[in-house]
């Protein structure tokens, strides 16, 4: 479906409130594409009761009631509950995570100057879901949030994000989502707190679903942006804080 199809109102707006680089390998772009339902869904752990053992009644030679003895009692197993909080692992990967949206949200305004009416009104808005991801983050992590956007993506994107022609910075646009979503895939395998896997849970499929949109604006057929599980696909950079390190 062209761009020009897809009605503003029909996306989220800033209002969006998300709940919350096992990495150096890329992410099939379809995959980092779907919206990874079972990893946002978290773990439930259920409890099953086990009924005590029926006793058998059988008459002894002298009349009496021998009882059968119950089976030896079997050690319950035990599960450890992960921590709701951000660890100091989890810590670090949201902070860079936070970067990458600030970074992302300073692209699109470089961007949405020299966009057509249409195009840069779409721009906005994931310009403003960026940023108040980025806010979000913040928000959970509070002192220890870095706070600023990502230096080397901004560098490395900026030439990208400020081409001569509407077309280049739409694909340039189409990149940068798709590196997020399979960045953001990455971090879920790797987070442990709750309160940081919810929110990057809810923020990964939004950026797949702009990068689904983006795609469809340069010519991916839907075939192409269909997630697939296996072979060889072309694939997402995912952005490691090695190659990208915040300062």
């Amino acid at each position: 479906m062209p761009i020009e199809d897809w009605p503003i109102e029909d996306w989220p707006t800033e209002d969006h409130q998300p709940a919350s680089p096992r990495a150096a390998r890329p992410v099939p772009r379809r995959l980092a594409l779907s919206t990874l339902a079972a990893l946002a869904g978290g773990a439930l752990a259920t409890a099953f009761a086990v009924p005590a053992a029926a006793q058998t009644v059988t008459t002894g030679p002298g009349g009496t009631d021998d009882t059968a003895a119950p089976p030896p009692e079997t050690d319950a197993p035990t599960t450890t509950a992960p921590p709701k909080r951000p660890t100091e692992a989890d810590i670090e990967l949201l902070g860079f995570a936070q970067s990458l949206e600030f970074a992302a949200a300073e692209l699109y305004g470089q961007a949405i100057p020299v966009l057509s009416e249409e195009i840069s009104l779409e721009a906005a808005v994931f310009r403003r879901h960026h940023q108040a991801y980025g806010e979000q983050i913040g928000a959970l992590l509070g002192r220890q949030a870095p706070g600023v956007a990502n230096r080397t993506l901004v560098e490395e994107r900026t030439p990208a994000f400020s081409a001569r022609t509407e077309p280049a910075i739409i694909r340039a646009a189409y990149e940068l989502e798709s590196s997020l979503a399979a960045t953001n895939t990455q971090l879920l395998a790797r987070l442990r707190g709750t309160d940081g896997l919810t929110l990057i849970a809810s923020i990964q499929p939004i950026e797949s679903r702009q990068s689904v949109v983006l795609g469809q604006a340069v010519g991916l057929s839907n075939e192409e942006l269909l997630p697939v599980l296996e072979g060889e696909e072309p694939s997402a950079e995912v952005l490691t804080q090695t190659q990208y390190p915040i300062a």
